[in-house]
Order: C-alpha cells, then structure tokens, then sequence
C-alpha cells in the first residue's frame, strides 16, 4: 500500500468491516477485502498487473462461483518444478505452462509472465530448514487456463 493509497480510510469511513488488508503471498500482498454494511463484498486488488490477475483468482473467483452455488475450489494438479529456484520469505505464486515451463521473468510487472499462463505453481516459503526447491520436486499447481 502506497502513501497515496486511502483505500482503507475510505472503507473505514464507510463503516465496513476489512477482514484482511495484507496477504502472506507474492505476488498480491497488497490484498483488502471487506464487508460494507449493506452485506456488499469488497475486493481491493493490488495495482500491478499480474498481482491482480493472481489474486483474481484466488480471492474473487471463488468468491463469485460460491455465491453462484459453484464449487470455490480451483482444480489442481502436482507438476515438477522444472528448475531450482530461490524460495520467497511468502509462499509463492509462479506462472508455468503445462508440459513447456515457467514463464520467463516472474515481477509482478511483467504482464507477458501471464499471457501464455495455464497454471500457477504453488511454492512454499522459504524457511531456515530450506531456502531453495530443487528442480524435479513435485508442487501443487493451479489450473487457470486450459490445458
């Protein structure tokens, strides 16, 4: 969140109920939502542009297809990782497509990181037991495109 970002006065003011304003994840961390009293959802999504399409689907989608009776699950599937990376001190959100790899520079700016995307690997937090996951490990993966 910005200096200039008065997302959170303004939903205050509107006596709503921010449930989170932050989330433990990258990219998205910028993440609100909220209840306005009326019972409207809010979803604030993060500016940058892949940020938002990830936390699109994590936060809003499920949320839309519950309120339509759907199931909120996206579907998953385990895939190898298929090089080592760095792990993030957040869980980690990588954009891949299946059967060819990770789609190139993974900041949260770069919009091409997204174009060809089907799937979202899901990486772990780095911690003091491991700061890396090795190529070949198997991570779950969120199917977001076809396959």
């Amino acid at each position: 969140m910005g200096e200039t970002d008065h997302i959170k006065t303004v939903l205050r003011d509107l006596k709503a109920k921010i449930h989170f304003g932050r989330v433990f994840m990258k990219p998205g961390k910028p993440t609100t939502f909220a209840t306005l009293p009326n019972g409207t959802l809010y979803f604030g999504l993060p500016g940058n542009p892949v940020s938002t399409m990830v936390t699109y689907k994590l936060f809003v989608l499920p949320a839309l297809k519950s309120w339509h009776g759907e199931s909120p699950r996206a579907q998953t599937i385990p895939i190898e990782i298929p090089e080592t990376r760095f792990l993030d001190p957040r869980p980690e959100y990588i954009r891949a497509v299946y059967n060819k790899g990770i789609t190139g520079g993974q900041c949260s700016s770069r919009l091409l990181s997204m174009r060809d995307a089907n799937l979202l690997l899901q990486l772990p937090p780095r911690s003091e037991h491991q700061t890396s996951i090795e190529k070949g490990t198997v991570v779950d993966a969120m199917v977001i495109g076809s396959l």
